[in-house]
């Protein structure tokens, strides 16, 4: 039985939710149990939006959407369980097929009228997202909304509760759904106990800079945040960040994040950010696909001040930063809650995730949103891909007393030519 739920404002409305799960029953008493990694992510999100054109996805229903889950579902059935404590308080995953939350929606606008603002941080409207909690055992971990255009394309958002799993996961699994929607027959790797650990040899045993404890939650699971933090986006070309930010080096994510991270120390002053988080896909990740948390997560810590630095001096300190991993997995334990996303200002590359290769009828999505939901005060910049190769798009989220500022110096330094308001 779907659920009307009250309609907002805005263009998007007319919310109606069923549940999608598995077609198969899993072996009762199966369980899946997270990391120190995963449990590090828990107050986590991620937040993933694909657009298909009307061209392509006018004569999808709603049936032949939710049909291709299936046997997605079928593969990595505890993505579909829901969230239990053990007696000690760690969390974990009951595999009892409760299914994923479908959301239906419509918007007023065409896919071309949505696409045409340039800040791209509106397609948070098109993901229906709620938090872990307060009764865990009803929470779903994965949302999906599926939102009609006036002019019959689709949008397809995704809330992901980033403790099953990184955004290459997340990709991972809905590329899946592409391909069976395709009729192609599908498979998702299972990792191993042994593949879900990181081991790290020459840890020195200091803490972690990257992770940052808070104050216990309890079964509510929400960032806390002493800031409203605000979100915008803007896209750039390969191309102008190395003709614009002449850097030593030719990795093109380490210069974009060493010109924003000194546009932010400018605007920060005397709290001039000399610690920052660097989250990048692993290089040496599983092959084929799985779903997990294996993003490599790295601090960097500078002796100098980042607003009066060169850019050279500043892309050189992120070229070496630090694996901390396998720290993060050793310091969570069972009833701490922690966050890694903001605890400094983090900054994510997923230019590489091949989000456009979620193919319907064998056309790649028009557009592509990602960003996390649970930023802490720190702040956070996601760089993902744009639909054009040599493209990217920046989502920035800060507190919003900042964001006005940031965008300035953006501008000033040639960064972003057109401020967003």
């Amino acid at each position: 039985m779907a659920i009307v739920q009250e309609e907002g404002s805005g263009p998007v409305h007319g919310f109606r939710l069923s549940t999608v799960s598995s077609s198969r029953p899993t072996e009762t008493g199966t369980t899946h149990e997270p990391t120190g990694l995963d449990l590090a992510m828990k107050l986590h999100y991620i937040k993933v939006v694909y657009i298909y054109s009307a061209e392509t996805a006018r004569d999808l229903t709603v049936m032949s959407v939710k049909a291709p889950l299936f046997p997605v579902f079928d593969q990595i059935s505890w993505i579909t369980g829901r969230l239990r404590r053990h007696e000690s308080g760690r969390p974990y995953i009951k595999c009892n097929d409760c299914g994923t939350r479908f959301v239906e929606s419509h918007c007023d606008l065409t896919v071309d009228e949505w696409l045409r603002v340039p800040d791209r941080s509106v397609d948070e409207s098109l993901v229906y997202h709620q938090p872990v909690g307060p009764d865990m055992a009803f929470s779903p971990l994965i949302y999906l909304q599926m939102t009609r255009f006036s002019c019959g394309g689709l949008a397809l958002g995704l809330s992901w509760a980033h403790i099953m799993g990184d955004p290459l996961s997340l990709s991972h699994v809905f590329n899946l759904w592409a391909r069976a929607f395709a009729g192609e027959k599908i498979y998702s790797h299972k990792t191993s106990e042994l593949e879900r650990v990181f081991q790290n040899p020459n840890s020195t045993g200091a803490k972690p800079e990257s992770i940052k404890r808070v104050d216990p939650v309890g079964d509510l699971w929400v960032t806390p945040s002493n800031s409203k933090m605000t979100t915008f986006s803007f896209n750039l070309t390969v191309k102008d960040i190395k003709s614009k930010f002449p850097a030593n080096g030719d990795d093109v994510f380490e210069i974009l994040i060493g010109v924003i991270w000194k546009c932010i120390a400018k605007v920060r002053g005397g709290s001039d950010p000399v610690t920052i988080t660097v989250i990048r896909p692993d290089p040496n990740g599983l092959k084929p696909r799985a779903v997990r948390n294996s993003q490599v997560i790295s601090s960097v810590h500078v002796g100098f001040s980042v607003a009066e630095a060169s850019l050279e001096e500043i892309v050189k300190s992120i070229g070496e930063a630090s694996d901390e991993r396998s720290k993060i997995d050793e310091i969570v334990d069972d009833v701490s809650d922690f966050i890694v996303y903001g605890a400094n200002l983090t900054f994510v590359d997923l230019s590489e995730v091949d989000f456009y290769e979620a193919k319907v009828l064998g056309k790649s999505p028009e557009s592509v949103y990602c960003n996390v939901q649970g930023i802490g005060d720190g702040g956070a910049v996601v760089v993902s891909p744009g639909v054009v190769v040599d493209e990217r798009v920046a989502t920035v989220t800060l507190p919003g007393d900042d964001i006005e500022k940031v965008k300035c110096e953006m501008d000033k330094c040639g960064l972003i030519t057109v401020l967003v308001k």
